[in-house]
């Protein structure tokens, strides 16, 4: 077996199977107990005995626990039955992830209660027992945690089988993970999660610490496309592909990895996309902030030592050239995928795309080894270049490396060997607290000019008019928090950017930053609060409304700072805010409270602007209580069906079905206003009619987006509304209907 592949099993998940390796190699060999190394207890006899007292009546007592049962029925056996029960309990708990220590010894403990005169834990078992939980192993089902009874009976199975292979079938099982495989297999009926256990704790190096054999078979059915496609679903075909699989991504993850760690979990379990939202999209050309990275010099950070002598960074997979040829990911895949199988490749594709294309100077480089050590901080000095006189990593950018040492983390790097991580600010302030000294700024890189954005750029741009525009502008900058309120499709959230933006006079993200509130969002969400972090602990972690005020307080009090909060009614406002609740109001502004969690006086900065954004027409959600309004203006966001901006905008299109269904959802939103059980918090927002881009001048593409806006937006949204009233929803939608025929 290839080294790399080796080497790529996490070092943890590898000792449990040494430890357990003693015990199993007593069970192939001697037949000796590690409890009372004088008695045999892997033996025929005594595996006979035990299954016989398993299976006799296993379902009796139902409102006994599976330990009480086991206590019954062990009663009165021979003492190497008893011993051999205990080591099997050892056994089938020793790999289990998040089983306490004290619960894996208790249960050995209270089996081995049984024996008279009383046996002890050996001190080296004791040892392992000692495992803290969480630091190794897998996650069982809660079906493999309550099937004792069976998991006992079946490698009480295979013992009596074992003892039945010959002698040279034993020694050839011994060696080759393959062939005691087939003996288990052979053994009887299959138990594939005890089987699956005892594969993996016999030849760690071989299979995978994974149970469940769907879930086997679900990882490789993703991946197989990697390795040419599935062998087979046989269990030693599935497991023959795992481990084919394994050598593969080797080549592309840094350092040890199982197939749940992070950047290789999503290659075979992707995450569920979200709905797209009916609300034109809010992100404007804005110029790019810094970003940060997270980058392995090579395996194990193999290259350090030369990048960081001569200042650069460089990635690998040569044989692809000057990565400025490609014009896109699919490309590069491509020229990865040399035997045409079909592959994704995904994180190296990315890292290829990212590191060439996506990068920018004045980046900053955080340089890691493994999973856990930092080595270094540097600032991205070049664009990416093709360095032919190299004899490997030719894929090059300059970096002044600002800093070298050894730093450790308190949680899991990822895998990938490079990962932009501006978007994780926990981790990224984590590193800055690490590398950079307590006194020491980290400096900003050079920026490129702001676009302007103004009055006349939001009433582009919002179909809003402009007295409208001058009335929120004042409302805004009068109390310092205001909350957009309005139906779906009026254009909240797309509107909050700009407004901002119009406000501070160009498109600068910097001074502006967006949340989203919801029923689960807390004060330690939003402001400050202790946080579980993975070895076990706590660690005071600042929301994003206290670093936003503690930049906002850092830079000019006459430079404008906006905090958007999406959702803001879906929250509970007063869990959030907490003692903010004084401290936003304009007038109250730099006065100070002793934070909650924090021996620290804290005020919001003047310069700190709220805009909140509540749908009117979600029936599930609370209104607003008064101490939020107070503190708050509310202005209306209305349907912008007869705005200068949008009746520009339709002209254009020149669709006479357009302008029809428009008018008929002017005439609808009327009826939805008049409605008592509704009222023009429900109204149809213009949203719903942005012109696709590709509609603007085909006329067959104009059609069939209408109908889609029609059949599947409007008219479910008006069977909801009008739920208890049938026949007017089914009116209005033979309106909507007849108007884009």
């Amino acid at each position: 077996m290839h080294n790399d592949t080796v080497a790529s099993r996490p070092e943890p998940d590898m000792d449990i199977a040494r430890q357990a390796g003693e015990m199993i190699a007593h069970m192939l060999g001697d037949g000796r107990s590690v409890i009372d190394p004088n008695t045999k207890i892997w033996t025929a006899a005594a595996a006979e005995d035990l299954r016989a007292r398993i299976e006799t009546d296993p379902s009796f007592a139902s409102d006994m626990s599976q330990w009480d049962k086991l206590e019954v029925q062990l009663s009165g056996a021979p003492h190497e039955v008893v011993l051999l029960a205990a080591e099997l309990v050892f056994l089938r708990e020793h790999p289990l992830r998040w089983i306490l220590p004290s619960t894996r010894r208790n249960h050995v403990e209270r089996v081995l209660a049984l024996l008279e005169p009383r046996v002890d834990i050996p001190e080296k078992m004791s040892e392992w027992l000692s495992r803290p939980s969480e630091s190794a192993g897998f996650d069982p089902s809660t079906y493999y945690l309550g099937a004792l009874w069976v998991h006992l009976s079946w490698v009480s199975t295979f013992i009596i089988h074992w003892s039945q292979l010959s002698d040279d079938e034993r020694t050839a099982a011994r060696s080759d993970p393959w062939q005691l495989q087939q003996a288990m297999l052979d053994s009887g009926d299959d138990r594939s999660d005890i089987r699956n256990t005892f594969q993996f704790l016999t030849h760690p190096e071989t299979f995978e610490p994974i149970p469940s054999a769907n879930q086997k078979k679900q990882i490789r059915d993703a991946l197989s496309d990697r390795i040419g496609g599935a062998a087979g679903d046989a269990p030693v075909q599935i497991d023959r592909d795992l481990l084919d699989l394994r050598s593969s991504l080797a080549k592309e993850v840094d350092g040890e990895f199982d197939f749940f760690s992070d950047g290789v979990m999503e290659l075979w379990k992707p995450p569920h996309e979200t709905a797209s939202a009916k609300e034109p999209s809010a992100d404007l050309p804005e110029p790019r902030p810094r970003h940060y990275w997270l980058y392995a010099p090579g395996r194990q950070a193999s290259k350090w030592d030369e990048f960081s002598a001569v200042g650069i960074m460089a990635i690998g997979w040569d044989d692809l050239g000057d990565l400025s040829k490609y014009s896109n990911r699919d490309e590069i895949r491509q020229a990865l995928d040399t035997e045409d199988t079909g592959s994704s490749l995904k994180n190296s594709v990315l890292a290829l795309w990212q590191f060439q294309n996506e990068m920018e100077i004045g980046d900053v480089v955080y340089v890691k080894s493994g999973r856990r050590t930092i080595l270094g901080r540097g600032e991205v000095t070049s664009e990416a270049r093709y360095d032919h006189d190299r004899t490997e990593y030719r894929h090059v950018r300059s970096v002044t490396w600002t800093h070298q040492g050894q730093w450790e983390l308190t949680r899991d790097a990822p895998l990938k060997t490079l990962t932009d991580i501006t978007t994780q600010n926990d981790f990224v302030g984590e590193l800055k607290s690490l590398v950079l000294e307590e006194d020491e700024e980290e400096l900003s890189p050079p920026t490129a000019e702001l676009l302007p954005y103004d009055r006349d750029a939001f009433l582009n741009d919002v179909f809003l008019p402009e007295e409208r525009y001058s009335r929120l502008r004042s409302l805004l900058m009068r109390k310092k928090n205001v909350i957009l309120a309005g139906p779906p499709g009026v254009g909240k959230t797309f509107a909050a950017k700009r407004l901002a933006f119009s406000v501070i006079g160009v498109q600068d993200p910097t001074r502006v930053q967006i949340v989203q509130f919801h029923q689960s969002y807390s004060y330690e969400d939003f402001l400050m609060g202790y946080r579980p972090t993975e070895s076990g602990g706590f660690t005071l972690a600042e929301g994003p409304f206290y670093r936003f005020c503690e930049e906002a307080r850092a830079d000019d009090p006459g430079r404008p700072y906006f905090f958007i909060i999406d959702e803001i009614n879906r929250g509970n406002i007063s869990k959030i805010f907490g003692e903010l609740l004084m401290l936003i109001e304009s007038d109250k502004r730099g006065n100070e409270l002793r934070l909650l969690y924090k021996d620290e006086r804290f005020s919001v900065p003047p310069n700190v602007h709220i805009i909140g954004m509540m749908n009117t027409a979600d029936r599930s959600l609370a209104v607003l209580d008064y101490a939020l309004r107070r503190r708050f203006g509310f202005f209306e966001m209305a349907p912008g069906f007869r705005t200068d901006g949008f009746a520009a905008r339709q002209k254009k299109l020149g669709s006479l079905s357009f302008d029809r269904l428009v008018d008929r959802i002017i005439e609808l939103n009327a009826a939805i206003a008049d409605d008592p059980a509704l009222g023009h918090g429900f109204a149809i927002g213009h949203s719903y009619l942005s012109i696709p881009s590709d509609t603007q001048s085909d006329e067959d593409a104009t059609s069939a987006w209408l109908q889609s806006v029609v059949e599947d937006e409007l008219v479910p949204l008006l069977d909801e509304y009008w739920f208890d009233e049938p026949n007017k929803a089914n009116g209005w939608a033979v309106a909507l209907r007849t108007a884009i025929a």
